[in-house]
């Protein structure tokens, strides 16, 4: 019997050893396809003189998905006191929903000057690129007068997988990702929703 209970001890240990390592396994898993947000604004503009919006063209080929991304965006910005129009806005919104590879798109430098000359935003000579990979959401707002980004707004693995043949089963599946995510970009954004 003595010989019988270390088998069963010996056995129970090396499925507690494997339930560990199983378990350990998938939340690593889970943890390498967390969302990842960020957000920057170029802290020399005053955004309360923002007071409308447009959106530029569209930016996800699924009329679904594009259709989340849109209200999200106006959900945050109207929260914040601005107001949608169709022409002449004061803020243009530009956003890419990337959900194929190989995509490029300058990073933005927003700092100070310290060179009192100077003023806004100053950008270096050179342009540095970042690769857009696939399932990331770009949001960008553009001074419509100077024609330069004032917030940038990202976050990856929002969009899970490439689209499908159901394109309503596709945006059922981010719906969350997006709503959480946009929200989560917003929260950077220099203004307190009322």
């Amino acid at each position: 019997m003595n010989r019988l209970g270390n088998l069963w001890r010996s056995e129970m240990k090396l499925a507690l050893i494997a339930c560990v390592v199983l378990l350990g396994s998938l939340l690593s898993s889970s943890v390498v396809h967390a969302q990842k947000t960020s957000a920057r604004y170029d802290e020399s503009v005053d955004f309360s003189k923002y007071k409308t919006f447009a959106f530029d063209k569209s930016g996800a080929r699924n009329p679904y998905v594009d259709k989340l991304i849109v209200d999200a965006v106006i959900r945050e910005l109207t929260s914040r006191g601005l107001t949608k129009v169709d022409a002449d806005p004061d803020l243009r919104v530009v956003y890419l929903a990337a959900t194929g590879p190989n995509l490029q798109v300058a990073d933005i430098p927003f700092y100070h000057v310290v060179n009192p000359a100077y003023s806004g935003m100053v950008f270096s000579a050179t342009s540095t690129m970042w690769d857009v990979t696939t399932g990331t959401l770009v949001i960008d707002l553009f001074d419509h007068r100077t024609d330069r980004t004032v917030f940038r707004g990202s976050a990856s693995d929002v969009l899970q997988r490439a689209p499908s043949a159901d394109a309503v089963a596709d945006a059922k599946l981010v719906s969350k990702p997006i709503n959480k995510s946009i929200s989560k970009m917003f929260k950077k954004y220099p203004g307190k929703p009322k």
